[in-house]
């Protein structure tokens, strides 16, 4: 198949860089909102910052559409589906298989009563590959899944090119209608004397990629449009920098109404799947992309260095941020628990482990992307050893 060069978008590394940056700041701070009292000044403050936060989940998902689609919707030349598979499953579930049994092994490590008998393992390797249960691992599972429909995405966006307006259009207004239907009514639902099959449907509902369609369909509208709406955004910088301040306060004032009003637990007022975090996603994700294109025009400035080195750096290894952390989190759970901190001790450790974690991560997934075939792991191709390589035959370039 003939290659085509593309633009980088540097704008999507600093998405990139920040989002993941986003995600560990949710664990992290949903970890030390344990140890506040309910409805406490620091509890909701906490909670504040959770559901600012969670708009994480659904800019991954915006992003893998737009890469998808920035990469493929212009070709010329014919797609072809099996090596679209070949190619992205090998990056996907490699990584996939492996963190899910390196999850369950050091799981094991700590749980009491842990199965280590050889079919146990394996039991539970295989329904957690089908479930994607482990730790944050639902985010590869829906992933997998747009890999497999892509190819049918692809052909129904290039079918509605004249009709991109009403598809944005129909889909936002779907994923308002399950938000809804989901926070209404799926939330509160007894699930005890359904059928097995009902219930896993419902149980593991938030890797199912219908729940979050509308963040890659939006992500290939964009990528179909791509310079017309960047161009739009660049000259409108400043309304997308004070509607997000608007949403953001919007957001915070549909938290207090629900925790205080409505008098709805902490699971209920800072829920992800909610109607409320679609626009407020919506905003966020564009400010991101709209400060990323801030950043892309000024990047190789000499002031900007130390931050396009940062970003450049953060950006490579988000993904093997993603999986790397939880089990640098653990371990920083175990030690705060251990130093049995004040509240006011709190206040300080908070934003230094997500600073460590965060660090960490990024050296162990670089450390592990510059490892060849252990690189398969964190999504990272590398060349193979020279030793290993045959003389007559060039080594493998990672962009093949």
């Amino acid at each position: 198949m003939e290659r085509q060069s593309k633009e980088h978008l540097y704008e999507v590394d600093l998405m990139r860089a920040f989002i993941i940056l986003g995600v560990v700041c949710v664990h992290i701070t949903s970890f030390y909102n344990t140890f506040a009292t309910n409805l406490s000044s620091t509890d909701i403050v906490n909670e504040m910052l959770l559901v600012a936060l969670h708009f994480t989940r659904e800019s991954f998902m915006f992003i893998t559409g737009l890469v998808l689609f920035i990469t493929y919707y212009h070709r010329t030349t014919t797609f072809s589906a099996v090596s679209f598979w070949k190619k992205r499953f090998a990056l996907i579930f490699i990584p996939y298989a492996a963190w899910t049994l390196i999850y369950i092994l050091f799981t094991g490590t700590y749980a009491k009563g842990f199965d280590w008998s050889f079919g146990g393992i394996v039991g539970n390797f295989f329904f957690s590959l089908l479930t994607g249960h482990q730790f944050y691992l639902y985010y590869l599972v829906i992933s997998m899944q747009l890999y497999i429909l892509f190819p049918l995405l692809l052909k129904f966006i290039r079918k509605t090119a004249s009709y991109h307006g009403w598809v944005f259009a129909f889909s936002f207004v779907l994923q308002i209608s399950m938000m809804w239907f989901n926070k209404s009514v799926l939330q509160n639902m007894s699930t005890a004397h359904m059928p097995e099959w009902i219930y896993l449907l419902v149980r593991y509902r938030d890797r199912d990629i219908l729940i979050y369609q509308f963040w890659f369909i939006s992500g290939a509208i964009l990528a179909v449009h791509y310079q017309a709406i960047k161009s739009y955004i660049v000259t409108h910088k400043k309304w997308i920098f004070g509607s997000m301040l608007v949403a953001l306060l919007l957001l915070w004032v549909h938290y207090a109404f629900d925790r205080f009003v409505l008098g709805q637990d902490s699971t209920m007022s800072v829920l992800v799947l909610q109607p409320v975090m679609i626009p407020y996603s919506v905003a966020t994700t564009v400010t991101l992309w709209t400060a990323g294109m801030s950043w892309s025009a000024v990047r190789l400035k000499a002031s900007a260095q130390w931050f396009s080195k940062f970003v450049k750096i953060a950006a490579a290894a988000s993904f093997g941020v993603f999986l790397v952390h939880p089990i640098l989190l653990h371990y920083a759970e175990v030690i705060v628990y251990h130093l049995h901190p004040s509240t006011l001790e709190r206040a300080f450790l908070q934003p230094l482990t997500i600073i460590v974690v965060y660090t960490l991560a990024i050296v162990i997934a670089r450390a592990i992307g510059n490892v060849p075939w252990l690189s398969y792991i964190v999504g990272q191709k590398t060349q193979a050893p020279k030793w290993f390589t045959p003389r007559s035959q060039p080594t493998p370039s990672v962009n093949e």
